[in-house]
């Protein structure tokens, strides 16, 4: 079909159907009964669209076999389905049309920079197949403006526009900026007319606004094409909705045919001769079609490539955690942001990441959706990291083993978190995990491990967490005599012991249950504590968009699977860094904003591009800086650097106990804060709470009426200072 030869070439086409009532245009262009039922007689529209998208299909078979992983080539169809009804524009994929056709519920008409004119607001639905296409169209046509006149018993009482938007998006090869593409997009149009019509005939001789409507936008129609047939300087597009809307098909710079539908009725020999004096004044059009502008895009959507999970209550996805002091950090979720937190930290493998923990995930929603309740909660948001310089995460692989506490602490508080419901960690992770619970002793309400490593566990002593611990009795490289150390030290205790031999998997079959019941005898004491692993309304929750169900199920880059590689050797160093994911921040010193430098190709970004490896460099130096720890300046706003690392009751407590110290250091006080000698018949100002000896405070207080110490004004009650 050259129309689709044209669009898959990236030039805009179009074909409308131009005829008298009854000829037959809708049937043609869509199929029998307007798109309501089809049948072996197809139109244009699923003739058109079945080679579409069989072009498309092979098109990019042939692509992937001949770039393979060094580029890609893609396509996406979108359709998009307006009506033009008495000069007003509506549209039929938005939702209801109202049958009264309101014009307050119109589109409004505008024109973009290279002269196409489309409806504002008008909804655009993606079709990955003939089929949804289709059924897309149906669903429009349902909608559209229909009536019984003299003429046809089912008259399209509008003139209908599918417009079907093919974007072919491409990326060079060897292109060292992964985000950067190619894109261009051209538009098959396909118009079907309404039939012009006589008054007499078709309403009994009298006047219908629609019939109005449609003559007028046939009429400009015709005048369009006659201007355009004879060359003239005015094309009067502008005169008619009809015509603005296809202003870009019918101008030339696309590949346009007409439909001349004419009717075999002796009756309709006038209009049928009027159509194809059309038709043929038509012909003289000159076309000179030319390709849609190739624009150079950046890839900043990882859903291009990706899925939404089908069940929308587990919603397993990919997001990338923007932590304040260790970057990104790429994380696999599960569940509701609402619910309390469950995060998971994976072994110091070479090849180890999130994806260790999926199946113990999908056990812990599972049993939580069963069996929760009162003794805890019926879903939780489990978030599996990627540590730093590990899977998808940039970064050195030394973090998660020198500083556990700081990059927990750092991912929960991007999360919007105070604290965690429970810290679960898988050999070294087990081990940052202990070490975490050491250095933020409030931060995790409850911790679980599997085949741990500790050092020195006397230390954890201090752990007041119910701590459940899984063993492997024939694990050599997690040695159970250290296991049974730590059940000897940890105040509260969950521990278990298996012979792997004999019990085969057992800790893959029975954590996520014990992790529950660990939860579950704490619950009540700690789920408001702290907001008890949910989030907190004044802490933002700092995460982006990484991928949807496909991201989270797949393995990327030899990642081992689910509950895989905890005993395999440590990893040392950082991990892999692609060059083409190397940025340099770039500091204003007018305004101290920062913008971010890709380092091979130049090109800036004001947005700090997601799991990049950024190099950070002070202002007037060349090297990248070192973390530092410094005192913080004054805060630039009131607050900002107030302590809110404190729920209600902690705070509540913690003024209570000072308030308390007051009291007492003042209990204890025994010298006059003015003369210093002993306190003899002394008076506490109550503003300023300095100590006065009586013979202090009456030579000085009771004339000046000022704290002599300080100069705070005291309240006087009777003649003599409040105390």
């Amino acid at each position: 079909m050259p129309l689709i030869d044209a669009v898959l070439a990236g030039t805009n086409a179009c074909i409308f159907a131009f005829g008298c009532t009854g000829a037959g245009k809708t049937h043609s262009m869509i199929g029998p009964e307007g798109g309501r039922r089809r049948g072996s007689q197809d139109g244009v529209l699923p003739r058109a669209a079945s080679e579409l998208f069989r072009r498309i299909a092979r098109l990019e078979a042939d692509a992937r076999a001949a770039i393979g992983s060094g580029g890609f080539s893609a396509y996406e169809v979108r359709a998009s389905f307006l009506e033009v009804y008495c000069e007003n524009t509506f549209d039929l994929l938005g939702g209801p049309v109202s049958a009264s056709r309101e014009p307050a519920t119109a589109c409004a008409l505008r024109e973009t920079a290279d002269g196409r004119v489309y409806a504002e607001g008008a909804k655009e639905e993606k079709v990955t197949s003939c089929e949804q296409l289709l059924d897309l169209v149906a669903s429009g046509a349902k909608a559209r403006s229909t009536a019984a006149t003299g003429v046809h018993a089912h008259s399209s009482r509008s003139h209908a526009l599918l417009v079907i938007a093919v974007e072919h998006r491409w990326r060079d090869i060897g292109e060292p900026d992964p985000q950067k593409f190619h894109s261009q997009v051209a538009r098959l149009t396909l118009v079907d007319l309404a039939g012009a019509e006589s008054m007499e005939r078709s309403h009994g001789g009298s006047v219908d606004a629609a019939g109005v409507g449609t003559n007028m936008g046939l009429l400009v129609l015709g005048r369009v094409i006659s201007a355009l047939a004879k060359g003239g300087e005015r094309v009067p597009y502008r005169d008619s909705s009809l015509t603005r809307l296809m202003q870009s098909c019918l101008g030339g710079s696309a590949v346009t045919q007409m439909l001349a539908c004419v009717s075999p009725v002796a009756h309709e020999e006038y209009i049928t001769l009027q159509t194809l004096g059309y038709a043929s004044s038509a012909r003289n059009v000159m076309l000179r079609p030319r390709a849609a502008e190739v624009r150079v895009e950046i890839d900043s959507d990882p859903m291009l490539v990706d899925v939404d999970d089908e069940d929308s209550e587990l919603n397993r996805r990919c997001n990338w955690i923007e932590t304040a002091d260790f970057g990104d950090v790429f994380a696999r979720c599960v569940g509701d942001p609402a619910d309390p937190l469950i995060l998971y930290v994976h072994g110091s493998g070479p090849r180890n990441s999130s994806m260790f923990w999926n199946s113990l995930v999908m056990d812990v929603s599972n049993l939580a959706a069963t069996n929760g309740g009162s003794s805890y909660p019926r879903s939780f948001y489990h978030v599996a990291i990627d540590c730093p310089g590990y899977g998808r995460s940039p970064g050195d692989r030394q973090i998660i083993r020198s500083y556990p506490g700081a990059l927990v602490s750092n991912v929960a508080r991007a999360l919007g978190r105070k604290s965690i419901a429970m810290l679960v960690g898988s050999s070294q992770g087990a081990c940052a995990t202990f070490n975490c619970a050491l250095e933020f002793p409030k931060l995790a309400h409850t911790l679980a491990v599997c085949h741990p490593v500790g050092h020195a566990p006397h230390r954890y002593s201090a752990i007041a967490q119910p701590s459940l611990m899984i063993f492997d009795t024939e694990d050599d490289g997690h040695p159970v005599s250290v296991g049974r150390q730590m059940r000897r030290y940890i105040p509260n205790p969950y521990y278990f012991e298996f012979t792997r031999s004999q019990d085969g998997n057992w800790e893959c079959n029975h954590m996520g249950e014990q992790m529950l019941t660990t939860m579950a005898d704490s619950w009540q004491t700690w789920k408001n504590k702290r907001a008890g692993g949910r989030r907190v309304t004044e802490l933002p929750e700092l995460i982006r968009v990484a991928g949807g169900f496909k991201g989270w199920s797949e393995s990327h880059n030899g990642e081992w699977p689910a509950w895989a590689g905890y005993d395999e050797g440590d990893a040392e160093g950082s991990g892999p860094a692609s060059a083409d994911q190397v940025w340099r921040a770039v500091l204003d010193p007018s305004s101290n904003c920062i913008a971010y430098q890709h380092v091979q190709s130049g090109r800036m970004s004001k947005i700090r591009p997601p799991g990049a490896t950024v190099l950070v460099e002070r202002l007037g130096d060349g090297a990248p800086s070192a973390p530092v720890r410094s005192t913080p300046a004054a805060a630039l706003f009131e607050g900002a650097h107030e302590d809110d690392d404190e729920d209600d009751q902690e705070r509540q407590e913690r003024e209570e106990r000072e308030a308390a110290a007051r009291l007492d250091e003042e209990a204890r006080q025994a010298h006059c804060d003015l003369c210093r000698l002993p306190l003899v018949q002394p008076v506490r100002l109550a503003r300023c709470r300095c100590a006065l000896c009586g013979c202090c405070a009456e030579v000085t207080v009771r004339y000046t009426r000022q704290c002599p110490v300080c100069d705070e004004t005291v309240a006087m009650s009777g003649g003599k200072a409040s105390s």
